[in-house]
């Protein structure tokens, strides 16, 4: 019992000490900090995504407070947290352009494959071997790395095992393109101006002949789409449809008349029939109809 007792008083003594030489310790070296950076912390989002290039929401608010990060720092807040964190800091609110990620392959299902890959279920892993299981060297491979990075549950794989996003959640924070091993490099994920209407779903730089045989919703160059738009708002750059969304007028009159159906509605804005979007592939649902793009529907049936 003797022994027991001791023991009890010896951890209570440690405990003690330990308590009085953490609160010396505490006051010793206390820092101030700037009550700012709590009030900026408190309006953004909080997701620690590191799309503004800082390692952490604090360090976002620190460097908005120190004068070193303007209030538009945080990119997932999009247009609201800056308004927040300018009214915090007293400063001009400032107008952000607002951009939500894109896929630039319409692959999956539609895709050749090289090989049958049977080793980690990732994307960087496939692409260290042979670069790739997809015949297709621009293409989705489909593994969902970038599903797994997106910090707002904004992306999600279809039965084509495509990746699709969810514009009501995207933040356009690009975590995404970075994660994707041909994000960068093939264009396959990108940024795109929250009002964008349409997307091309091919990213390809192959011969045409190979893209055919690669995939059957690539984009052929045919030039039907640049023809056919009546703002002068897609042309067919180095092979590829390229979109100038500071012309394009969502008529959609590109996504009716492509040959491969690689031209597709995306953008918050879009009035498309959900049917015939890329989100309709997985369900999402962020599209309505309305009488025009019905008339777009039976162009593109006819």
């Amino acid at each position: 019992m003797t022994i027991v007792i001791f023991a009890v008083g010896a951890l209570c003594f440690i405990g003690l000490l330990s308590a009085v030489l953490l609160a010396t310790a505490a006051q010793k070296f206390h820092v101030d900090v700037d009550p700012r950076v709590q009030a900026v912390l408190d309006v953004l989002p909080g997701a620690n995504c590191g799309a503004c290039g800082n390692p952490s929401c604090f360090s976002a608010a620190e460097a908005i407070a120190e004068g070193r990060a303007p209030v538009t720092t945080c990119v997932a807040g999009g247009q609201a947290v800056a308004d927040h964190v300018a009214n915090v800091m007293g400063a001009d609110a400032c107008e952000i352009n607002a951009v939500v990620a894109c896929r630039h392959c319409g692959g999956g299902t539609n895709a050749t494959r090289a090989y049958a890959y049977g080793g980690v279920a990732s994307c960087n892993a496939v692409s260290k071997l042979a670069g790739g299981s997809l015949d297709c060297a621009f293409g989705c491979l489909g593994y969902g790395d970038c599903v797994r990075a997106c910090p707002f549950d904004a992306m999600a794989l279809d039965q084509r095992g495509l990746p699709v996003i969810d514009l009501a959640k995207c933040t356009g924070c690009g975590v995404c393109v970075t994660e994707c091993p041909r994000g960068r490099s093939a264009h396959l994920l990108e940024l795109l101006p929250e009002k964008a209407a349409v997307a091309v779903r091919c990213s390809s730089r192959d011969k045409i002949k190979d893209r055919r045989s690669f995939c059957t919703m690539s984009c052929i160059a045919c030039k039907k789409c640049e023809r056919a738009c009546p703002s002068d708002a897609i042309h067919v750059i180095d092979m590829i449809a390229v979109v100038d969304y500071e012309k394009c007028t969502a008529c959609y009159t590109c996504v009716a008349v492509c040959p491969q159906d690689c031209i597709d509605v995306t953008g918050r804005d879009a009035v498309l029939l959900a049917k015939l979007t890329d989100g309709a592939a997985s369900g999402f649902e962020g599209f309505t109809a309305a009488p025009a793009a019905e008339a777009v529907e039976e162009e593109a049936t006819t």
